[in-house]
């Protein structure tokens, strides 16, 4: 599929009536042309707009406010920070794209669903949704104390120093090597770093290694979940998706032996009774789509892999991210800290979340006041709230680390810098904090 002709085509000729007609459908969702329409329209326009300049581009054409994707996209900044500050009610989407609910964790084995991206936040009769609970197991077996340890100790530096060696050695230019090799350099640092760091699994175990990074990444697990995509790689044995359902298991067992989970508790009731199967399965999923992506194409943008997209009457696309990255103090890791976020706020690796109307509601979409019913699907576009002109001002598309206000108003981990109501990024620290070491690192090697 031809994304840039989509998106073509999309802009140029269906902007005004693809709007209007999605306006129309989601106020009127029992109709028979809606039900027979949106589908397709969100399947579709949902897959084209994860292009970086998609969103902004309906935006300059809409205004603020529009339909993409068959939701509302409320794109003006408050608009956003209200919405990652608020409970979210949630369904089958990651972002602009529709996931086969078939497909999620657990429940492809008939089990219950504990996919956290679509638990909403409160649930009636439950003293704390599956959502918190879930979450909340997840970081005291994964994300604790030793966690931070392990991030600090000579293993994990061994793991960078090995990365600098493969920088060194292998092109690392745009579209290098050291960038594309899913066995060595980049992603194959990623993979031995975060399992180790997070379930304390041996970098140097190769046949868990060798099986996760060829889930994660060769096979391109993340596919597996979205809607008819998934579906259509397996029936066709596409990129070896076949056996895809085999690895997950397979992972899952690693996970569930792996050192952070061998003193698991079962039946907590202060985790709505999560098992140590549970939350191996719930991860094969998490670090598929979020632990092993966000990483991944932030450091492609931090480190030259691409360049930054070419934002509608802008000249983001001639910044040279890696003149402004041999400019850093090395010394400074709250300046290296800016640096990551500046690239993340210019091309967020995670672009729009979502959440559902829980009551009819009112907004000016394209221009238009209208009412859309309870159960409408609302877009969070992160990624237009980084780039909103009235709060970041007339250098938005320009590049400054040092920008006022970036840290605490950064967008990036889905929230408002700290500012959230149990949806952010529960890796935050863990990424930053790799990130941070890399791009030290590798500055060094590039210095010397």
């Amino acid at each position: 599929m031809n994304f840039n002709n989509l998106e073509s085509i999309f802009s140029s000729l269906l902007d005004p009536a693809l709007n209007e007609f999605q306006a129309w459908a989601l106020q009127n969702p029992e109709e028979g042309l809606s039900k027979t329409l949106m589908p397709l329209i969100s399947f579709v326009e949902g897959l084209v707009a994860n292009e970086p300049t998609y969103l902004d581009t309906k935006r300059r054409a809409l205004g603020a406010n529009f339909c993409c994707a068959g939701q509302v996209v409320m794109g003006e900044f408050a608009s956003v920070e209200a919405a990652l500050t608020s409970p979210q009610a949630r369904t089958w989407r990651l972002g602009t794209s529709i996931l086969d609910a078939h497909q999620a964790p657990n429940l492809e084995g008939g089990g219950r669903n504990v996919f956290l991206l679509s638990l909403s936040d409160e649930e009636a009769g439950k003293a704390i949704s599956d959502h918190a609970a879930f979450r909340a197991c997840l970081q005291t077996y994964l994300l604790n104390v030793a966690t931070v340890d392990r991030q600090r100790d000579p293993i994990a530096r061994r793991l960078l120093d090995q990365l600098a060696a493969d920088y060194a050695t292998m092109p690392h230019d745009a579209g290098g090597a050291f960038f594309t090799d899913d066995q060595r350099g980049w992603m194959g640092f990623l993979v031995r770093y975060l399992h180790y760091v997070m379930f304390g699994i041996n970098p140097d175990d190769r046949d868990a290694i060798t099986l996760l990074t060829d889930l994660h990444y060769t096979r391109l697990s993340p596919l597996h979940y979205l809607a008819e995509i998934g579906k259509l790689l397996e029936s066709l044995n596409l990129l070896g998706h076949q056996d895809l359902p085999d690895l997950i298991e397979r992972a899952a067992t690693i996970y569930e032996q792996s050192p952070a989970l061998a003193n698991f508790v079962e039946n907590n009731p202060d985790y709505n009774g999560m098992s140590r199967r549970e939350l191996a399965k719930l991860m094969t999923a998490i670090m598929g789509i979020a632990a092993l992506q966000g990483p991944l194409h932030l450091g492609y943008t931090a480190m030259g892999f691409r360049p930054l997209p070419a934002y509608e009457n802008q000249q983001t696309d001639t910044i040279d991210i890696t003149q402004q990255w041999d400019a850093l103090d090395l010394t400074d890791r709250a300046a290296v800290q800016g640096f990551l976020l500046e690239c993340a706020r210019l091309w967020a690796p995670v672009s729009a979340s979502h959440r559902v109307a829980t009551e009819p509601f009112t907004a000016t979409v394209a221009g238009i006041e209208r009412t859309f019913p309870a159960g409408t699907k609302i877009l969070i576009p992160m990624s237009l709230g980084l780039l909103d002109q009235g709060f970041w001002g007339a250098t938005t598309y320009e590049f400054d680390p040092q920008r006022e206000n970036l840290c605490p108003y950064h967008m990036g981990f889905h929230s408002v810098g700290d500012r959230h109501a149990g949806r952010i990024c529960p890796g935050k620290e863990v990424a930053l904090e790799m990130l941070i070491d890399v791009l030290i690192t590798l500055g060094q090697v590039r210095r010397h």
